[in-house]
């Protein structure tokens, strides 16, 4: 790792991650502390002028601390955007939010101070604010427009731990793209390593191919589909994207040889439909996944007949994948779940690489097993 990249563990990264929760809220607690301090200190020499009354300083205090509750709303009100709405968009609706939580949070605080300590006990300018927030808002009175000037010049107070929280932010990914960018070294160091023996057994399988083609042809063609696969697991699967039509090619691949396999006893029907354009991509074997699934639960798990119907529909930049298989009365073997974990892990992929932009539909009976995905391929 370069000298000049922050490792995990420093002391940045203990100071803007804390290991603990509590450690975390501490350094919440501390902040905020500081932060009220050093604005409350600008409004000292107004509230000395009242000779230290003690309403006055409870209330000018608590009209700094109100900024804490805000800011962790439209925090939370962020989080639940983002996943929505992006730029621009979502800085508008977040300024306007803003604008309204820190309006409400004032006209609360104001008629507070008048019903508990007394608004004529506060300072002058502490009075004209709270007369103006607490008149009626009507957008033909000046003062209205002084009270939303007043709102838009009270957000600025959440600059600084908005910019902390940017810079951790940031600092956060930095770490993570290390991360990314270590683990990945490390799965091409033992990716070198592991391609010895597929080599290896590569060329073993050309040779047997050679020896058998004389002697049964058919054993012959399963062993050349057999390498043609090892071909594509060697130099196709290092991506986490392929193009879709290599992957339907190595599925089509992967159906002949399990119906070379299965002995015909395994009725099998694949249908295409859409333009494949060559810039469609889909997770690399997330299609294989599911025709594996399809034939080591449903054709392997069974000495009957037994069948696998696949569907595959490209349009708009939208896949449509549809598989259905038989599903064994008596399977050979006892299963949990006609998925397997190869479904369940498809599953997180596509959470991963398509939040919120997917769907994937499961549906079993009796005698049948389907699944259903849709996912964007442009």
């Amino acid at each position: 790792m370069n000298n000049d990249i922050t490792k995990r563990g420093s002391l940045i990264e203990r100071l803007l991650f804390p290991r603990t929760q509590k450690l975390r809220i501490s350094y919440h607690v501390l902040f905020w502390v500081l932060f009220i301090l050093l604005h409350y200190s600008y409004a000292l020499p107004t509230i000395l002028k009242k000779n230290a009354d003690p309403t006055v300083t409870i209330a000018s205090f608590c009209y700094f601390l109100k900024i804490v509750p805000e800011y962790y709303i439209c925090v939370g009100f962020y989080y639940l955007l983002r996943n929505y709405i992006k730029g621009f968009l979502l800085f508008l609706v977040l300024f306007i939010f803003a604008l309204v939580i820190n309006h409400m949070f004032s006209v609360a605080l104001y008629t507070g101070v008048d019903y508990y300590l007394g608004l004529e006990n506060m300072t002058e300018r502490y009075r004209m604010f709270a007369n103006m927030y607490l008149a009626p808002f009507n957008l033909r009175d000046p003062n209205t427009w002084l009270v939303i000037s007043s709102d838009i010049s009270e957000v600025q107070f959440f600059i600084l731990p908005a910019a902390l929280k940017t810079a951790k932010f940031a600092a956060n990914e930095r770490f993570i793209r290390q991360k990314i960018e270590d683990d990945a070294r490390n799965m091409e160091l033992k990716a070198l390593k592991s391609q010895i023996n597929p080599h290896f057994v590569f060329n073993v399988l050309n040779a047997a191919y050679a020896k058998v083609l004389p002697v049964s042809e058919d054993a012959a063609e399963y062993l050349q589909k057999v390498s043609e696969i090892l071909r594509f697991s060697l130099y196709e699967m290092n991506d986490e994207f392929i193009k879709l039509e290599t992957e339907l090619a190595y599925m089509n691949l992967y159906i002949e040889l399990e119906s070379m396999r299965s002995n015909r006893r395994c009725h099998i029907n694949v249908e295409q439909h859409g333009e494949m354009k060559d810039t469609y991509r889909v997770p690399t074997v997330s299609l294989i996944t599911l025709v594996e699934n399809a034939f080591k639960h449903g054709v392997h798990s069974t000495r009957h007949d037994s069948f696998v119907d696949v569907q595959v529909n490209v349009s708009a930049g939208l896949l449509t994948f549809e598989i259905t298989n038989s599903k064994p009365s008596q399977p050979l073997r006892s299963r949990s779940g006609s998925g397997g974990i190869g479904l369940v892990n498809l599953e997180r992929r596509l959470g991963i690489y398509y939040p919120g932009r997917y769907k994937l539909v499961k549906l079993e009976t009796e005698s049948k097993f389907y699944v259903s995905v849709q996912i964007p391929v442009e």
